[in-house]
C-alpha cells in the first residue's frame, strides 16, 4: 500500500460506544449543529455590503466633492495611491510634503456652503510615485464629532431649512502643486469595534477547545469556526463578498505545498524512503540507538528540503517495521521522528507549512528575505537543538525504549509468525553472514542478519528511472531556490511557482497517463485546513485582535530602553509563537504571528526590523510544535500511521516526551537570538 494512504486507512475497528460515549456524542453534535445554525442564519439573511469604488483626481490647490449615502453612524474611506503611510498615520501637520485633506461634510453644493463637517484627515503623498500604499480612516457621524467653521456645533444650532438642503459629501482638498490621483473606496457599513476583539478571542478559544477535545475532524472544526468568524464579521460590519474571501487565501503557500506533495507522491513509488530506512539499519548493525540516530539524521535532512509532514508520512511505515523487528517501543520512536521532522523543517523556507507561510508573505519578501539568507540564519540553532535533543532523549529514555507494552508484544508475535523465512531469504541470510568483514567497528546485534534479509527482500528500489526523474525535478527546484537568492537572477520566480513547475517537470518526465491517481494522493484535507486558517486569520485581523495583541506587546517594549527593543521584541515573539504552537497547529500560529509582526513594524513603528521578528517567529513555530500532539501536521501524521499499524500515540504520551524538549529548544533559540543580536548585529 502507498504510504500516503496510511492517514486515511484504519486497520482496527472502533470499540463499541458506552453510555457516556453516547452522551458525549450527543453533546458534541448539538454544539456543532448550534454553531452551524448560527452562522447559516446570518450568512443566508444578510446581504453583502455595497462598497463604492472610484478614481478621483484632485487638481492643484482645489477641492473635490463626492456625494455619499449614509446608512449608519460611521463611514470608512480607504485611499490607495502614491501615499506616505507613516506620515499619514503619525504626523498631523507637515509642510514639506504634498497632501490631500479629507473630511465628511453636510454641505449645500448649490450655495457652496458647509453647515457641518468633521475634523480633517491629512493624507500625505509620497515623493516616489512608484510606491503604492493604502490608508483608511473611519469617520464617526455623531453630532459630537461635527464642527462648523472649526467650532463644534450642537444639534439645535442647525435649522430644519439647512438640514433639508444639505447633503453628505466627501471633500478632498488638495495641498499640492501637482494633480493627485487616488483610488477611493467608500464603505458605509464599517466595522463596529466596541466588542470585536472579544468576539475574535471567543472564536480563537472555540477553535482551541474543538481541536484539543477532539470534537471532530480538525479540518471540519476549522471550517466551522471560520464560517462563524465570517458570520460575526457580517453582523458587526458587512458581509464580505466571495471575491474578498478568496483574496484572504494565500495561494502562494498552497502552490508550494501542492507541488511538494505531488513530487513526494511520485517518489514514494520508487521505494526510496523504505530503502533509506534499510540502509540505516544496515549501517547500525541492528543497534537501536544508533539506528534512531541515523533515522533522525535522514528525516531531518529530508524535512529541510521537502514538506516535513509528508516526510513523516512516507518514513513512518518503515520505522514501524524496523521497531517491530528490533523489539523497541514503536510509539516512542515515532514521536522522536516527528520531533526531528519539526526541527529539520525549520532550516529552510520550504521545510514546513509555518516557514512556507512566512516566506511567501509579500511584505516579508519585500524586506530582502531570500532562501539562502533564511537557511543560514536557521541552520545553527537547528544543529544545536538536534544534538541537545538527542542527548536528552537518550539520557532520559535510554532503557524505556526497550520496554514494550502488551499491545506491541502481541502484534510483534503475530507478525513474527507471518514472517517465516523462505528459501531465498535463508540463502540471503547465509550470504550476509559469510560476507561480514573480520574486523568490524561494531558487532551485529542479535537477529541482525535475519531482520536485514527480510527488510532487503521487501524494501528495494522499484522504479530506478522514476527515481532519476524525481531527483532531476528536485534538483531543478533546489537550483531555482538558490538562484532566487541572487538579485535579478530569476526576478519572476517565487517559491510557489518553482514548486509547481518542478512538479510539472516530474509529471512530464514520468509520463503518467492517469493524473487523477496522482491527485488522489495529495493531502487535500491539509490544503483545505490551511486555506480556512488563512481566512480565519484575516477575519481575526479585521476584528482587531491581532492589532490589540500588538498594542500589548508595544506596551511591554515601551517599558524597556529603546536600544533593547529588538532583543525584547524577538524574545516576546519567540515565546509567544512557541506557546501558541504547543496548543494549536503551528501553521495557524504562523499566519497570526506574521500579521502581528507586520502590524508591529509598520503600524506601531517600534524600533525593530521585520526580518528579526521573522527569524523569531520561524523558530518559535517550528520548535513550539514539539510541545503537544496538536502542534503540527507532522505530529498528527505520525499518530495516524501508528493508529493504522495498530498502535496508539496519546496526547499525554506525546506531551511527556515533547513538552520538555520544546522548552529546552526554545531556551537555546533565545540564547541564539540574543547572541546574534549583540555579536552579529542582526538589527
Amino acid at each position: 500500500m502507498n504510504p500516503l494512504a496510511y492517514s486515511r486507512k484504519r486497520y482496527r475497528r472502533s470499540p463499541p460506544r458506552t453510555k457516556v460515549g453516547y452522551v458525549f456524542l450527543i453533546i458534541t453534535v448539538s454544539i456543532l449543529v448550534a454553531l452551524w445554525s448560527m452562522f447559516t442564519f446570518v450568512l443566508l439573511t444578510y446581504k453583502s455590503a455595497e462598497v463604492t469604488n472610484s478614481m478621483v483626481t484632485v487638481m492643484p490647490n482645489q477641492t473635490l466633492f463626492r456625494s455619499v449615502q449614509i446608512q449608519h453612524e460611521s463611514v470608512e474611506i480607504s485611499l490607495r495611491g502614491a501615499i506616505n503611510p507613516y506620515l499619514t498615520n503619525h504626523i498631523r501637520k507637515w509642510s514639506n510634503f504634498s497632501s490631500v485633506g479629507v473630511r465628511l461634510e453636510w454641505r449645500d453644493l448649490e450655495r457652496n456652503h458647509s453647515y457641518m463637517r468633521t475634523a480633517q484627515w491629512i493624507v500625505y503623498m509620497s515623493k516616489d510615485s512608484r510606491k503604492i500604499h493604502e490608508v483608511d480612516k473611519v469617520f464617526r457621524l455623531s453630532h459630537a464629532g461635527w464642527y462648523n467653521q472649526d467650532r463644534m456645533i450642537e444639534p439645535n444650532e442647525s435649522s430644519s431649512y439647512e438640514w433639508a438642503y444639505a447633503k453628505t459629501v466627501i471633500s478632498l482638498e488638495s495641498m499640492s502643486e501637482t494633480p493627485v490621483g487616488l483610488h477611493m473606496v467608500v464603505n458605509t457599513s464599517p466595522l463596529e469595534t466596541k466588542y470585536c476583539k472579544l468576539y475574535a478571542a471567543i472564536l480563537l478559544i472555540a477553535l482551541y477547545i474543538m481541536l484539543i477535545w477532539d470534537l471532530g475532524d480538525r479540518t471540519l472544526c476549522t471550517l466551522l469556526v471560520t464560517s462563524a468568524a465570517l458570520a460575526t464579521l457580517t453582523v458587526v460590519s458587512s458581509k464580505p463578498s466571495l471575491q474578498h474571501i478568496i483574496s484572504m487565501v494565500d495561494f502562494e503557500t498552497l502552490m508550494l505545498l501542492l507541488g511538494n506533495m505531488i513530487m513526494m507522491s511520485l517518489m514514494s513509488e520508487t521505494g526510496l524512503f523504505n530503502y533509506l530506512a534499510v540502509v540505516a539499519y544496515r549501517i547500525s548493525k541492528g543497534h537501536a540507538w544508533l539506528l534512531i540516530a541515523l533515522l533522525i539524521m535522514v528525516v531531518s535532512l529530508s524535512s529541510a528540503f521537502m514538506d516535513n509532514s509528508t516526510v513523516v508520512l512516507l518514513f513512518s511505515p518503515s520505522v514501524v517495521r524496523l521497531c517491530e523487528a528490533m523489539a523497541v517501543r514503536t510509539t516512542l520512536v515515532l514521536i522522536i521522528v516527528a520531533l526531528y521532522a519539526n526541527i529539520g523543517g525549520s532550516i529552510t523556507p520550504v521545510g514546513g507549512p509555518p516557514n512556507v507561510i512566512i516566506s511567501t508573505n509579500a511584505v516579508v519578501e519585500a524586506t530582502g528575505f531570500t532562501f539562502v539568507r533564511f537557511s543560514l540564519r536557521m541552520l545553527p540553532p537547528a544543529l544545536i537543538c538536534m544534538v541537545v535533543t538527542f542527548a536528552l532523549i537518550y539520557l532520559t529514555m535510554g532503557k524505556k525504549i526497550f520496554v514494550l507494552d502488551q499491545l506491541q508484544l502481541d502484534l510483534a508475535e503475530k507478525r513474527r509468525d507471518e514472517m517465516r523465512p523462505s528459501f531465498d531469504i535463508q540463502l540471503r541470510i547465509a550470504e550476509l553472514r559469510r560476507n561480514q568483514p573480520r574486523r568490524r567497528w561494531i558487532n551485529p546485534a542479535a537477529n541482525y542478519f535475519v531482520t536485514l534479509a527480510h527488510l532487503e527482500a521487501n524494501n528495494r528500489i522499484r522504479k530506478k528511472m522514476l527515481l532519476v526523474q524525481s531527483l532531476l525535478a528536485l534538483g531543478f527546484a533546489a537550483s531555482c531556490f538558490i538562484l532566487k537568492s541572487v538579485p535579478s537572477a530569476i526576478p519572476g520566480a517565487s517559491l510557489g511557482w518553482i514548486s509547481i513547475l518542478a512538479a510539472f517537470l516530474l509529471l512530464i518526465l514520468a509520463d503518467k497517463k492517469d493524473l487523477g491517481e496522482i491527485l488522489e494522493r495529495v493531502e487535500w484535507n491539509v490544503m483545505l485546513f490551511l486555506a480556512s486558517l488563512f481566512v480565519l486569520t484575516e477575519v481575526l485581523h479585521e476584528l482587531g485582535l491581532i492589532h490589540w495583541v500588538g498594542e500589548q506587546t508595544i506596551k511591554v517594549l515601551k517599558r524597556v530602553d529603546e536600544s533593547h527593543h529588538t532583543m525584547v521584541g524577538m524574545l516576546l515573539i519567540l515565546w509567544l509563537s512557541a506557546l501558541l504552537s504547543a496548543v494549536i497547529d503551528n501553521a495557524a500560529v504562523a499566519t497570526i504571528m506574521v500579521k502581528l509582526c507586520i502590524d508591529m513594524t509598520y503600524e506601531h513603528h517600534v524600533d525593530v526590523q521585520l526580518l528579526t521578528m521573522v527569524w523569531a517567529t520561524s523558530l518559535g513555530c517550528s520548535y513550539g510544535a514539539n510541545g503537544t500532539l496538536l502542534g503540527s501536521c507532522s505530529n498528527e501524521f505520525a499518530s495516524a500511521v501508528a493508529r493504522a499499524s495498530g498502535y496508539e500515540i496519546s496526547f499525554r504520551q506525546f506531551f511527556v516526551v515533547g513538552f520538555p524538549i520544546m522548552l529546552v529548544t526554545i531556551v537555546i533559540s533565545s540564547i541564539y537570538l540574543v547572541t546574534a543580536h549583540y555579536v552579529f548585529d542582526w538589527h
